[in-house]
């Protein structure tokens, strides 16, 4: 019997937002389900780790001394306190199901030596915004697979912000993209670029959490609905104003409770069914569960999507939610204020779905041939 190939993912799996933890388990999870024995490596960039703290911190800067600014430091401070309690708790919530879900039990850190020396056969780098300078504090060598140069690399979906290099950081990825035998990336822009500085193959794929179905997160779901009764479910990974006022006249028209999800507490946030401290699981129920779902997160389109929720993205440019409505004939969906509203219009999935489906077999079939060639 043929033994099945181990391999490494490596990415940012220990941020405490949901597409982080949810693109890492989805394609782990793929994976697996395609016959490999796929991990989640415990590496932690430090200056991740460092965001996602338990105790909430506040950075200051040397600019921060001038009287100008102690307001803002001031503001800093309160909100910090403010929040610490819902913080902590989403913290604990978060940890658990990176340890479960994801790290199988094991709660040991990795260094770049260990990631170098592990038994994998081959490694996966991605998916997120793994090649940031600005996220990773630099270059991290381990999501650019500058180690163990005996065994094959490939990234998967990987990203940088507003899909762009600046001209100081391209010699690093023409040099340090080398390493890698075959690559993919979220989006078509930053495709077009790698192309064109590494004279390479460069393919775009979908999320990983695309890559799964709906069925696929079960495991994930609360049997029974967290929240009796029929909500509209609003969920901010950015504050935003403009989704604040969508989401109330849409409650509003529906005669239904008004559920938001923000990612801190602040002062500013008041209001009944104010959730500050669900965890991934939650999350997947509680868009389960929605009559209608109302948001300016990606990840939070993706699982109205999969779940086939009525559902709004309400921003003012994002590209990545833009892309993903586009190719599933779903651009109807985009609105901008509450004027855009029609409740009475029904969503043709199964067009949708279809699209998905094509576009998920060509990223299946990019993990084959980076995994096997």
């Amino acid at each position: 019997m043929k033994q099945k190939k181990k391999i490494g993912i490596l990415t940012f799996h220990n941020a405490h937002n949901y597409g982080a933890v949810l693109q890492a388990y989805a394609l782990k999870t793929k994976l697996n389900r395609m016959g490999y024995e796929a991990a989640v490596l415990n590496y932690r960039n430090k200056y991740i780790a460092k965001t996602y703290r338990k105790v909430l911190h506040i950075d200051f800067w040397k600019r921060d001394i001038l009287p100008s600014r102690w307001g803002k430091v001031l503001r800093e401070i309160r909100d910090v306190f403010y929040g610490l309690p819902e913080w902590q708790r989403q913290w604990k919530v978060f940890e658990d199901f990176i340890t479960d879900k994801l790290l199988d039990g094991n709660r040991k850190q990795l260094s770049l030596e260990d990631v170098a020396n592990s038994d994998c056969d081959m490694y996966i780098l991605g998916s997120d915004q793994i090649w940031s300078r600005e996220l990773a504090h630099g270059m991290d060598p381990v999501y650019f697979g500058q180690f163990a140069p005996e065994k094959k690399k490939i990234s998967y979906a990987a990203s940088v912000p507003n899909s762009s290099i600046p001209e100081n950081e391209k010699p690093f990825f023409k040099e340090y993209l080398q390493s890698l035998s075959h690559i993919s990336v979220r989006e078509e822009k930053l495709a077009e670029i790698l192309r064109e500085l590494t004279g390479r193959e460069v393919e775009t794929v979908i999320d990983p959490t695309l890559l799964l179905e709906r069925e696929d997160y079960e495991p994930l779901l609360y049997e029974r609905p967290i929240k009796e009764g029929n909500y509209v479910f609003a969920y901010f990974v950015v504050e935003s104003e403009g989704l604040k006022t969508c989401a109330k006249r849409a409650a509003k028209l529906l005669g239904f409770e008004l559920i938001e999800l923000h990612y801190k507490k602040t002062p500013e946030i008041q209001g009944k069914n104010i959730i500050l401290d669900a965890g991934p699981m939650e999350f997947l129920t509680y868009i389960r569960d929605a009559k209608l779902v109302l948001t300016n997160s990606f990840h939070g389109t993706v699982f109205s999507i999969l779940f086939r929720k009525k559902f709004y993205s309400v921003y003012g440019e994002n590209g990545r939610i833009e892309n993903l409505l586009g190719f599933m004939g779903l651009t109807d969906r985009h609105i901008k204020e509450e004027t855009g509203i029609a409740l009475d219009k029904e969503i043709d999935y199964g067009q949708a779905e279809g699209k998905l489906k094509e576009y998920r077999q060509k990223s299946v079939e990019f993990l084959e041939k980076g995994i096997e060639e």
